[in-house]
């Protein structure tokens, strides 16, 4: 019983061993959340990126409750902690941890506490068929779903905390061509992310490779993965290409920059981008999945995905353009987002108190 209805009782699920934009999103809610509610995270054992060391308790705020999962595993603990009654909405994160919990609700485990999952890539019926609503960060998730499910979405997108002040951006470029031995005048184009096929590294190392670009300027990458070393291996023979691996300084590292371009085939939302845009940089991004609400207002930044000339000429646009762009940030503010998020908790709650006066 919850003693005090104003302040929910939440728990995130989430079953991942590394630290990329999910992982952030759930840090960053879970922060704002524990302003006004009780919050507790739910995490694997071991949650450390072996590759990169990135973890996700490294960004949990201190009121933030984390428990990781016990000796029997993750799904045991998911249960121990729905059948305890203990909270007013399980919302769950990403693939694994969503199906878990779809099949503990499939046993009838939890009762009628609401069960919500944000939708971080595609929706799959075995992840996500029992839940009771579902958050897409993008409108083509939600164009995607299954009409029964559409009545039970909504569309409340990422966001971003990033605020640079123009002190901030000096220190940040000296410090980003200092440490990759570059003149303080160089000009350099930005990506960032895990490096991995569908990001589009590779045709964007192409691309750079046959622009025309001033003296001077160079593509610097920003991550990690398991593409990297074939990524390396591509542009050996280039001097103005650069990597700096996994960063933790990360998004604040984008004031350093000057450009950024986002190459991938899909990206589920473009967290990435969001943040280049939030640090004042000019953009170019390929035209999939979430970049489409990103830069809705801003066609002229699309990139056709997987097209190297549309690259190439993407690439010559951004490095002839000198001077940051005033993106409207307004709609992306984690504020924003995270009261529209606990709109649809209140409704989803409100539902299941109904549901539960009905059955007395």
């Amino acid at each position: 019983m919850n003693d005090d209805p104003a302040r929910l009782r939440i728990l995130h699920a989430l079953s991942t061993c590394e630290f990329a934009g999910t992982e952030r999103h759930v840090a960053q809610l879970s922060a704002l959340q524990a302003q006004s509610c009780d919050v507790t995270v739910l995490l694997e054992r071991e949650t450390c990126d072996a590759r990169t060391g990135g973890d996700i308790t490294q960004h949990l705020a201190p009121s933030v409750r984390v428990i990781r999962a016990g000796r029997w595993g993750y799904l045991v603990s998911l249960a121990q902690l729905w059948r305890s009654g203990h909270y007013d909405i399980i919302h769950t994160h990403l693939g694994r941890a969503s199906a878990r919990a779809t099949w503990l609700r499939r046993l009838g485990i939890g009762g009628k506490t609401p069960l919500l999952a944000t939708l971080h890539t595609r929706y799959r019926e075995r992840s996500y068929g029992t839940h009771d609503a579902l958050i897409c960060i993008a409108r083509w998730q939600f164009e995607e779903l299954p009409q029964a499910q559409k009545q039970r979405a909504r569309i409340v997108p990422n966001w971003t905390a990033v605020e640079v002040k123009p002190s901030e951006r000096s220190v940040l470029r000296d410090a980003v061509r200092k440490e990759l031995g570059l003149p303080q005048h160089a000009f350099l184009v930005v990506a960032a992310g895990r490096m991995v096929e569908e990001k589009g590294f590779k045709t964007l190392i192409k691309a750079w490779g046959a622009a025309r670009r001033p003296a001077g300027a160079a593509l610097v990458f920003v991550g990690d993965g398991p593409q990297r070393l074939t990524l390396e291996a591509m542009s050996r023979e280039s001097t103005d290409i650069h990597f700096m691996g996994y960063r933790k300084d990360m998004p604040s590292l984008f004031a350093g920059f000057d450009a950024f371009v986002m190459p991938s085939h899909h990206e589920p939302f473009g967290l990435v981008l969001l943040e280049a845009m939030a640090a004042g940089l000019p953009v170019r991004a390929t035209a999939a999945g979430g970049v489409l609400d990103i830069l809705a207002d801003a066609p002229e930044c699309f990139i056709e995905p997987e097209n190297l000339q549309a690259m190439v000429g993407a690439l010559e646009e951004l490095c002839a353009s000198s001077s940051l762009r005033d993106w409207d940030m307004a709609l992306w503010r984690p504020d924003v987002q995270a009261a529209r998020v606990a709109d649809f908790y209140r409704t989803l709650t409100s539902k299941a108190s109904a549901l539960q006066s009905g059955d007395r």
